[in-house]
């Protein structure tokens, strides 16, 4: 195997345990028949938006789908997985500029932010009121994952402040 593949594979290992350990922080929203605001969202757009679309596709949708299984959710882990996927993906191939480079413009990062929002939003939406409740009682969800995601705003800046970090660091080595 070759040091490339390993890399690759430990920044998996360690982004999916980031966004796991992170959904762990949370606060159940009242009135949702799941909803849980959590700081997982910020750290999987902070990921996909500074280390791309495949790191934040694996990072959201195993990250946060294992926290369903393991934190007691298990009937949402398949949505879950699929949404969180989802979003990560489009979040990180948005975020992505070709002069830039990957979470580089604060443009494409609030763009890929607000094109989360509604993968999640929508996403869970349909996903509860298809498979667990109705289409009038997924409505109590939404006002949670806004607020969540309004959260995860944080994480445009942050994938700022990290392409400084690496900038910094790059400099010293």
């Amino acid at each position: 195997m070759r040091n490339r593949d390993i890399q690759r594979i430990v920044l998996s290992a360690l982004f999916v345990t980031l966004v796991f350990v992170a959904t762990f922080i949370n606060v159940p929203f009242p009135g949702a028949a799941g909803g849980l605001v959590h700081l997982g969202t910020v750290v999987l757009l902070t990921i996909a938006m500074r280390y791309g679309k495949e790191y934040g596709a694996i990072a959201g949708g195993i990250g946060m789908g294992l926290f369903d299984v393991m934190g007691g959710w298990m009937a949402w882990a398949p949505g879950t997985f699929i949404v969180r996927l989802l979003m990560g993906y489009v979040v990180g191939f948005i975020a992505y500029d070709p002069v830039k480079g990957q979470g580089q413009s604060i443009v494409k990062n609030i763009i890929a932010w607000l094109l989360g929002l509604i993968i999640m939003v929508v996403g869970y939406y349909l996903y509860e009121a298809l498979f667990l409740t109705t289409f009038e009682a997924a409505i109590l969800s939404i006002p949670g994952n806004i607020i969540q995601f309004a959260i995860g705003f944080a994480a445009v800046f942050i994938a700022l402040a990290l392409n400084r970090v690496n900038d910094i660091s790059r400099l010293q080595n």
